[in-house]
C-alpha cells in the first residue's frame, strides 16, 4: 500500500491551505474529502471581507479554493473517512471505499450542525426544516419562515432568506446576540423581519410537511405558534471527530486540543486545525493561519523523520 507523507482529512479552507503548502513544499500529499470542497464556506449565504471580496456568496468563494487546490495539483481522495488509527508510527484513514496510509495526518474535518432535539424533527428534515437556507432557500419563495439562533451564521441566514421569503422571524434563546450589531441592525432595518427574543422553540407542527412553530418565551413562559412553512436551526455545532479511534485525541466535547504554535495533538505526527479546535470564534482565517502553522510543522517533523 502507498505511504504518502500526508493525509488531509478535509477540503475545507485549514485542509485547503495545508495540503497547497505542502504539495508546494514537495510532500506527497492527498486531501481525503465526502462532501464538497470548500467546508462549510458552501453554506455561508455571504462572507463579507475575505482578502480581495468585500462581500462574496459562500459557495461563490468555496469555488475559488476549490480552484486554487487544483492549481497546485493536489490529489483529492473522494471518500467517506470511517476510521483513523495509529499503530508503528503509520497512520491508517478508513473510508468506505477504500484505506490510505501516510506518516503525517491532519484533521480538519470541521463540523455539523447541532439539532434541535424536538420531537418530529428527523421526519420534518427536507419537508420544511433544513440547516443550510443557502441550500434549500428557494424551495421558501414567497413564504414564511423561521430562523433560530443567536450568531453570526443565523443573522446572516436571516438576511439571505429576507430576500426570498414573505416574512423572516428569528428568535434566540437571549435578549443580546453573539453575533455581529451591524447584522442585527440590518435586520431591524428590513421590513419583512421579525426578531424575538428570549424565545425557544418547543415543538414543531404539521406531519408530512411543516405548518408551524410553537415558541416559548423563557422569561414569562408564554407560548405562541409562528404559522411558518420553513424552519432553519443554527443552534451550535458538533465536532465531526467520532472516526478518530487513537486514545486521548479529542476532549470531553469530541474537540481536538493541539500545540498553539504547531497545532499538533497529544499524538506524534497527528495535526489538528479549523473548527474542529476547542475555541469560541470561527472564522476562515484562524482556519487558514492554523493550516499554516500546521503545514510548517509538518514539513519540519517529515525532514527529521525521513
Amino acid at each position: 500500500m502507498k505511504l504518502y507523507d500526508t493525509l488531509v482529512l478535509g477540503a475545507g479552507p485549514c485542509g485547503i491551505r495545508t495540503s497547497i503548502i505542502l504539495k508546494e513544499a514537495g510532500l506527497d500529499v492527498a486531501v481525503i474529502e465526502g462532501f464538497t470542497p470548500g467546508g462549510k464556506i458552501n453554506i455561508a449565504p455571504r462572507v463579507d471581507n475575505y482578502p480581495g471580496f468585500k462581500k462574496i456568496p459562500g459557495p461563490d468563494l468555496a469555488m475559488e479554493f476549490f480552484n486554487w487546490l487544483n492549481a497546485a495539483n493536489v490529489e483529492m481522495i473522494p471518500d467517506i473517512i470511517t476510521s483513523l488509527t495509529k499503530e508503528n508510527n503509520v497512520f491508517t484513514v478508513t473510508c468506505q471505499n477504500g484505506t490510505y496510509q501516510a506518516k503525517t495526518v491532519l484533521v480538519a474535518t470541521g463540523t455539523k450542525e447541532r439539532e434541535l432535539g424536538l420531537p418530529k424533527e428527523k421526519e420534518l428534515f427536507g419537508h420544511g426544516l433544513s440547516y443550510c437556507a443557502i441550500c434549500d432557500g428557494h424551495f421558501f419563495k414567497n413564504k414564511d419562515v423561521l430562523i433560530i439562533g443567536g450568531g453570526n451564521a443565523a443573522l446572516k441566514e436571516a438576511i439571505y432568506m429576507a430576500d426570498l421569503a414573505n416574512h423572516v422571524y428569528l428568535i434566540h434563546r437571549r435578549n443580546e446576540f453573539r453575533g455581529n450589531n451591524y447584522l442585527v441592525n440590518e435586520i431591524k432595518a428590513m421590513n419583512n423581519t421579525t426578531i424575538l427574543t428570549p424565545y425557544v422553540p418547543v415543538s414543531l407542527l404539521g406531519d408530512d410537511k411543516l405548518t408551524g412553530v410553537v415558541i416559548r418565551n423563557l422569561e414569562t413562559n408564554e407560548e405562541k405558534t409562528l404559522d411558518v412553512q420553513g424552519v432553519f436551526p443554527l443552534v451550535g455545532q458538533i465536532p465531526n471527530s467520532d472516526f478518530i479511534k487513537i486514545p486521548g485525541v479529542t476532549n470531553e466535547w469530541g474537540t481536538i486540543p493541539v500545540e498553539a504554535k504547531t497545532k499538533q495533538t497529544s499524538v506524534e505526527g497527528l495535526y489538528a486545525g479549523g473548527d474542529i479546535l476547542p475555541r469560541d470564534i470561527r472564522q476562515i482565517y484562524l482556519s487558514e493561519v492554523d493550516g499554516k502553522m500546521a503545514a510548517k510543522a509538518i514539513i519540519e517533523y517529515i525532514k527529521n523523520n525521513a
